[in-house]
């Protein structure tokens, strides 16, 4: 009964037009969400549905209108005539049944294998989570470019201008009947190449999501170090460009030589915040430093983006040690100090910016840096230096910062002024996952497979462990429903869900 009145609810929730829900409960990155009544104990209750994704998926779930839009590996393609790749794949599922709507098959890019390219041999897939705005879907493939695609996907036929689907998903069968486009195909409205059109060589993955301010995308383009990991191929190419969101074309770039100090990649996601009665956008980039551009303004010519300030977010000791550079810690070379990039996402919250420093996991832990800074100026109001290297996004609620490290430990600050509150062992490194704040608690996901609920406040309680078949991913929720992403699967549970009465093949809860 009670799965008949979920599946209900969900319909009538999806007519009303609620809006659009990204980076697990809102609009924002900050990641949290005014959802009530979630479970303690998510692996406690039967879910509505569970489904079978691929072998890798990093992205946040986007609903919108009853509706998932998901980036995952190609494995997660069922199609006849598809043979996956290692590449990646967008998925649009029901939102009360997780039955496919549509899929678009994106095949790696077999170019990487060659020099100076050194990308999506990860077979990490997309890892960008979908914008949804109307009809139309915005995400950054892995292959190196900004896609459009259409809402309803084939359903309402090929909208175009983009029409070659087929030769874009590699479909090689001899079976005619495989050679035709069906309505669960995904439809491409328009695509822009970073690397032919901008000379952009990305590294290891393009794992950014896109902004939407009005009419306007904004995409990092991940350009970052070569093959060897020498140096940057392409220093000259943009880190941050604008397009026109209805039909790709480019309208600004930044011209702040970002691939001259980047230290390894650009992977961290553009916001946007309103101050002083202007919209900025903020920008954590490869060099470690924290960016605030101006929006351009209409123009038939592609603009240079103005920035309006940078922040360092390195400590100056960071970057140098009696007056000499502290190398960067790299994959062959691992290091606890020296400088480190920006990865997560920057949090816009109440006219502050809040950034967390990072590297690649295989790097090692190491010392990283937490700052505030003032979203005007750019001026740094606390930093602290008990945050390790993280990968995370910050959430914040209730004057409370909420952020794991890459050492497995998930640390409460005050928001305000940077002091410490507590910090809790994980038991395990965390680097595909954030803290997720809901209904007074905090859910955070470790390598080793085990989703964390905790009480959020000033006096941390564990509320459960669940341990899981394969890594949990920042989970979503919306109408009533807690959506729990892993790499292999995605699981819809309903608050108010009856127990489970059997364990499931890919859960064991351990308290």
């Amino acid at each position: 009964m009670w799965r008949c009145l979920s599946i209900l609810l969900l319909l009538r929730w999806a007519v009303a037009g609620e809006p659009v829900i990204r980076w697990g409960g809102g609009t924002q990155a900050n990641m949290v969400s005014a959802a009530s009544k979630l479970p303690a104990d998510p692996g406690a209750l039967e879910p509505l549905w569970e489904i079978k994704l691929g072998v890798h998926q990093y992205s946040i779930p986007t609903l919108d209108r009853g509706r998932i839009f998901l980036g995952t590996d190609d494995r997660a393609i069922n199609r006849p005539g598809y043979t996956p790749s290692g590449g990646g794949a967008v998925l649009c599922l029901e939102q009360a049944t997780g039955k496919l709507l549509w899929q678009l098959a994106s095949p790696r890019f077999m170019a990487g294998v060659k020099p100076p390219f050194h990308f999506d041999q990860w077979r990490c897939g997309i890892c960008s989570g979908p914008v949804v705005d109307g009809d139309r879907v915005y995400v950054v493939g892995n292959r190196g470019e900004i896609l459009c695609l259409a809402r309803d996907g084939q359903a309402r036929g090929n909208t175009g201008p983009f029409r070659d689907e087929l030769g874009y998903m590699g479909l090689s069968s001899s079976n005619a009947a495989d050679q035709v486009l069906g309505p669960t195909d995904g439809d491409i409205v328009w695509r822009y190449d970073l690397l032919t059109e901008l000379g952009v060589i990305p590294h290891d993955v393009c794992g950014s999501t896109l902004l939407l301010v009005g009419d306007l995308l904004f995409a990092c383009t991940s350009n970052g170090l070569d093959d060897r990991h020498a140096k940057m191929p392409a220093p000259q190419a943009p880190t941050l460009i604008v397009l026109d969101k209805h039909t790709g074309r480019l309208v600004a770039k930044d011209n702040e030589q970002i691939g001259e100090r980047t230290l390894h990649c650009n992977w961290s996601s553009p916001v946007a915040g309103h101050v002083g009665g202007r919209t900025l956008i903020f920008f954590g980039a490869g060099d470690g430093v924290l960016y605030a551009f101006e929006v351009p303004q209409p123009s038939a010519e592609v603009q240079a983006l103005k920035k309006v300030w940078s922040s360092d977010g390195n400590p100056p000791d960071f970057r140098f040690r009696d007056g000499r550079p502290l190398p960067y810690s790299m994959h062959n070379r691992t290091r606890p100090d020296g400088p480190s990039e920006i990865i997560g996402t920057p949090v816009f919250e109440g006219g502050r910016l809040y950034v967390a420093l990072g590297q690649s996991p295989i790097h090692g832990v190491g010392r990283g840096c937490l700052s505030c800074m003032d979203a005007a100026t750019g001026k740094k109001i606390w930093e602290s230096r008990e945050l390790g290297r993280s990968l995370a996004t910050a959430a914040i609620s209730d004057s409370l910062l909420y952020i794991p490290d890459n050492g497995g430990d998930l640390h409460c600050f005050e928001s305000a002024t940077g002091r410490r509150v507590w910090t809790h062992p994980l038991g395990a490194k965390v680097w595909g996952s954030s803290a997720f704040v809901a209904d007074g608690k905090i859910y955070i996901g470790t390598e080793a497979g085990v989703l964390w609920v905790l009480k959020a406040g000033r006096q941390p309680e564990v509320l459960s462990r669940t341990r899981l078949a394969s890594i949990p991913i920042t989970p979503a929720v919306a109408e009533g429903v807690l959506y729990l992403p892993t790499q292999r699967h995605l699981t819809a549970i309903p608050v108010n869900g009856a127990p489970r009465t059997a364990t499931r093949p890919d859960t064991n809860a351990s308290r």
